[in-house]
């Protein structure tokens, strides 16, 4: 059984299962090889047939083929890998919700209690969308010396959770790597354009050779972490952690114009829309060369519901990150950025947006030129 990592990197496996879900049986042979079904031809057919059937949002045939699957206990191992990347990477877009792999979960384990990996893998479910009450009746049927450090994890996570006090109003969050002109001009616009007195700028620096940290002391950065690696985005999982405020807002480190107040409109919006809990503004490119301006769109218009709500307007749908905020509190009941490394291809929003959803909250935009990128 894997031992207990709060952040295992899914990549090869989320790319072997991708790759036979929009190629089908060209990459057939790479898909039984990765989950270790070359000499279990039937295993490898059944997985191949869920995931055709998951490709077609047909979930019912997908869980009847998964659990057939899983009737042979030497298989539940590969299963394991398989649901996680099923739930944690691919699905973001898909009509098929979390409330299907909670379903799903229950089942397998319920069908095979005593298996490790069973266990495991309800736990795993449970844990990553911090259902914490739900892991925690299933940790209590468990053998404890064999889950510990789980039910420690589960414990603290809660705690934080329910206790948390914020010191902060906001907290704007930073990533950078080697942009420190472009940093510059962010944190310039930053100071300038947040309604509040009452935050606290914290970035991450991914291990940048620039003049990044003149940057930071010029504009008297005290919240700096300093990674001797780049991680990427995964380097959030660090900063969301530390943020004391309130709300957190990430900004991406190539923002060179907000909305007046954009603090203020993130917080108005949160508060008056509670039932969606990630909110961002849709971003406007801007071409630093010829300075022409045009509007980002990560989906069709059609993909989009208005709602309308004291006098305020949100548009709900795919959620940019690059200007976005959710409370701490929020952040934290779903079990923060737990369960996978984040990447390019794993992001934040859809790790954040997903967990949201089994808590009964969505995610939404504030459309129209409100703010600008330079690349």
């Amino acid at each position: 059984m894997r031992p207990f990592d709060p952040a295992p990197d899914l990549l090869a496996d989320a790319q072997a299962v991708n790759d036979f879900m929009s190629q089908g049986m060209a990459c057939f042979e790479a898909l039984a090889t990765t989950f270790g079904l070359a000499d279990d031809p039937e295993g490898a057919l059944q997985l191949g047939i869920a995931l055709q059937a998951y490709t077609k949002d047909d979930a019912d045939l997908g869980a009847l083929t998964l659990k057939a699957f899983a009737a042979s206990a030497s298989r539940l191992p590969a299963l394991s890998r398989v649901f996680e990347v099923l739930y944690k990477a691919i699905n973001s877009d898909s009509l098929v919700d979390a409330t299907h792999w909670a379903q799903l979960a229950v089942e397998l384990y319920g069908e095979q209690p005593q298996a490790a990996e069973a266990q495991r893998l309800i736990l795993e479910f449970f844990t990553y969308f911090g259902l914490w009450n739900n892991a925690l009746s299933v940790h209590a049927l468990l053998p404890a010396d064999l889950f510990e450090p789980w039910r420690r994890h589960l414990m603290l996570s809660r705690a934080r959770a329910e206790g948390y006090q914020p010191k902060r109003r906001f907290s704007f969050v930073l990533l950078t790597w080697n942009r420190a002109d472009l940093l510059d001009r962010c944190l310039a616009e930053i100071r300038a354009k947040a309604g509040s007195e009452d935050y606290e700028i914290l970035v991450g620096v991914n291990a940048s050779s620039d003049h990044t940290a003149q940057v930071l002391e010029k504009h008297g950065i005290e919240r700096v972490y300093w990674n001797a690696r780049n991680d990427s985005i995964d380097y959030y999982r660090v900063l969301f952690d530390a943020a004391h405020g309130n709300t957190i807002i990430e900004i991406d480190d190539n923002i060179v114009e907000l909305p007046r107040d954009f603090d203020l409109v993130l917080e108005r919006h949160l508060a008056v829309f509670p039932d969606y809990g990630y909110i961002g503004f849709q971003p406007t490119r801007l071409d630093s060369e010829s300075g022409a301006r045009s509007l980002m769109t990560g989906a069709p218009d059609e993909e989009y519901q208005l709602l309308e709500r004291d006098g305020l307007t949100l548009h709900v749908g795919p959620t940019w990150g690059c200007c976005a905020a959710i409370t701490k509190r929020d952040w934290l009941d779903i079990g923060g950025f737990y369960g996978l490394r984040l990447s390019k291809a794993l992001g934040e929003e859809p790790q954040i947006t997903r967990k949201l959803r089994l808590h009964g909250r969505g995610a939404a935009l504030l459309r129209g030129e409100t703010l600008l990128k330079s690349y």
